[in-house]
């Protein structure tokens, strides 16, 4: 019959489905806040969502606050906004006013979660396999970067790590280069290979290898270096992390970073035929000595 809504029935809840439009939509109050005409692509690998120039968001994260992420009308999850200032915490999918929102043209979903250094991670609902499916399906899916934690050594006092980079996309990134800023320079914007020391029991990382930018908030495209489509590049790092424990499985982890907040507008994000990878991405492995 016309004129009746059908609706959809799943755990916890029920939504109408928008007659108008299918696919990846985030839905408030029964309202489209954000669907596939406003979306450019979303990086699976960050969860950054890369936004067209005419969107319905207009640089207001704000709007998200509640939304639920749907899929052809099914509800995946629901999203929070993080007020950087607040002292609440909220587990899980969430947007930082500050530190996701990318101007007017891509903002971030992350995952937050209580870690108790056990290597015990919650479900992610980011990565439910309908989101990607519905996103391949409308030619607005990417893959982005990958980073993978080679090896783990004890060197004498210090520890070497092997790090890959990968580029899942068949065209050109552009990402943040050791190579290029030196070390210390790159660890300022990550902390490197990082682990939970039970003993303590705190998380550690080398506090030593971190050089800040003069003056602090300087920024060129000198330190980015290009990874083409498919490809894989390794570095190899030197920490001092103290006394590691041995015989104990300790999860180390690695966060690979990028400069999100030094790329202020849409027409900076495209650079020699490539685009400027935003987000960041991790990776852990359990080792023992």
């Amino acid at each position: 019959m016309l004129g009746i809504l059908a609706t959809v029935l799943f755990t916890g809840c029920e939504m109408t489905e928008n007659p108008d439009g299918a696919g990846f939509q985030l839905i408030k109050d029964g309202e489209v806040v954000l669907d596939m005409s406003d979306i450019e692509y979303y990086d699976f690998s960050t969860h950054v969502i890369y936004l067209n120039e005419n969107n319905r968001l207009a640089g207001y994260v704000d709007k998200l606050e509640g939304a639920a992420v749907t899929v052809d009308g099914v509800e995946i999850y629901s999203l929070r906004i993080q007020d950087p200032l607040s002292s609440t915490f909220y587990p899980g999918p969430q947007t930082n006013r500050v530190m996701d929102r990318y101007g007017d043209f891509a903002f971030r979903i992350r995952f937050l979660h209580l870690d108790d250094g056990s290597g015990n991670i919650p479900v992610d609902p980011r990565l439910d396999p309908r989101i990607s499916d519905v996103l391949q399906r409308h030619d607005k899916l990417r893959r982005g970067l990958s980073v993978e934690i080679v090896s783990v050594e004890r060197s004498g006092n210090d520890i070497k790590t092997t790090l890959r980079l990968k580029n899942l996309d068949p065209i050109s990134y552009y990402h943040l280069d050791p190579d290029k800023m030196g070390t210390g320079l790159f660890h300022y914007f990550t902390n490197g290979l990082t682990f939970y020391n039970p003993e303590i029991p705190d998380y550690v990382y080398d506090r030593t290898a971190i050089e800040s930018p003069d003056p602090w908030n300087y920024w060129t495209n000198d330190w980015l270096a290009e990874i083409a489509g498919n490809q894989t590049k390794e570095w190899e790092f030197t920490y001092s992390l103290g006394a590691v424990p041995q015989g104990k499985d300790l999860n180390f982890s690695f966060d690979f970073p990028s400069p999100y907040l030094a790329v202020t507008s849409r027409a900076a994000l495209d650079l020699d035929g490539g685009r400027i990878w935003l987000g960041s991405v991790e990776d852990r492995k359990m080792v023992r000595f």
